[in-house]
């Protein structure tokens, strides 16, 4: 699957997402709620997007769209007792021609559990995926046209890997965070808007 598609679908998610809140932030009246010189909502300040819910829903939650208050709270707890498992765990040494992406018992290879920022929480509404639509919380299928899209750009990109930095994707300049869509990843889950 391409990133542009998987960018695509992030956004339209992202944008089904947020677009009722800021319609009913500015349908809002309450004098509680910040608003900027000119009357709009006020958006300013440090975004934190840090979610243990996936981007996909997983197979086994297919036809559940929320987790009870005590599914999320088991789910959350399990995390924590995950992250502090990885946090006091000894030392290893790493051995050469191993995945360096995955560690044993599930820690990472590449970096250690103590840099990232993953989140220990799911969202505020429960989802069981941060895809809201389609219904089952996954992304679709490609069609046979984006599935031609991706085989022109992959073979573009083996006979011109990289003629400039437009050539390389957002990952490899670490600029995955700094736009849309905002999802959750392994750090840098946050934006500030002044």
């Amino acid at each position: 699957m391409s990133k542009q598609f998987i960018c695509s679908v992030l956004v339209l998610t992202v944008s089904a997402t947020l677009a009722p809140k800021l319609a009913n932030a500015q349908a809002s009246n309450s004098s509680d709620q910040p608003r900027t010189s000119w009357g709009t909502p006020d958006l300013q300040g440090i975004w934190d997007f840090r979610s243990i819910t996936p981007l996909q829903r997983p197979e086994a939650l297919v036809n559940q769209e929320f987790l009870t208050e005590e599914e999320a709270a088991n789910l959350e707890q399990a995390t924590v007792d995950r992250e502090e498992s990885l946090l006091n765990r000894p030392a290893r040494r790493t051995k050469a021609g191993g995945n360096v992406d995955r560690g044993e018992d599930g820690a990472l290879g590449a970096y250690n559990d103590f840099w990232l920022d993953r989140g220990t929480t799911t969202t505020t509404s429960r989802r069981t995926s941060l895809i809201v639509d389609p219904p089952t919380g996954r992304m679709p299928a490609l069609t046979a046209a984006a599935i031609r899209r991706n085989e022109a750009r992959r073979n573009y990109r083996q006979q011109h890997p990289a003629d400039s930095w437009e050539d390389r994707g957002l990952n490899d300049r670490c600029m995955f965070t700094t736009g849309l869509p905002i999802v959750p990843s392994a750090y840098n889950n946050n934006v500030h808007l002044a």
